[in-house]
């Protein structure tokens, strides 16, 4: 909802300006130095009032897009991870879980893929870097197939 008050205020401000140049440009009187002078500054606040909230506009929809881009790239993997005790895998051609583990909070709650790493004096522990998260050993383990054929 901010992002439509942001817009109506700047909306405002140019409306403003334009009102303010109509009555500058058409005004058949003649005007003190003084009153030119304070129209002219309220044009110059309308104009650098609407340029700080199209600046802030255009943040929140880089912010947007960013976000969007994230959700896609979250939606492109959902059917290429597959959960396996307590982490998510890559697919492989068959749909079995391989390659690295990944974390079951991160990808449930944010829809990011967070790799697993061992913690450093707790042997065969694996812990998220991100979230903290820890999980048992032998409950998101790498999954590295074998492809030697003997």
């Amino acid at each position: 909802m901010t992002d439509i008050t942001m817009i109506s205020t700047a909306l405002s401000s140019i409306k403003t300006a334009i009102e303010i140049t109509k009555y500058l440009k058409d005004g058949n009187f003649s005007l003190e130095k003084a009153e030119l002078k304070m129209k002219l500054a309220d044009l110059i606040d309308a104009l650098a009032t609407t340029k700080m909230e199209f600046a802030e506009i255009q943040e929140m929809l880089s912010i947007k897009d960013k976000r969007i881009a994230e959700l896609e790239d979250a939606f492109e993997f959902k059917d290429k991870l597959v959960h396996q005790y307590d982490a998510y895998y890559k697919a492989d051609e068959s749909g079995n879980p391989t390659g690295v583990a990944f974390c079951l909070k991160c990808w449930d709650n944010d829809h990011k893929q967070r790799k697993l790493i061992y913690e450093i004096g707790y042997e065969g522990t694996r812990a998220c870097v991100t979230c903290s998260s820890k999980y048992a050993r032998g409950r998101a383990d790498d999954i590295i197939k074998n492809l030697c054929t003997t």
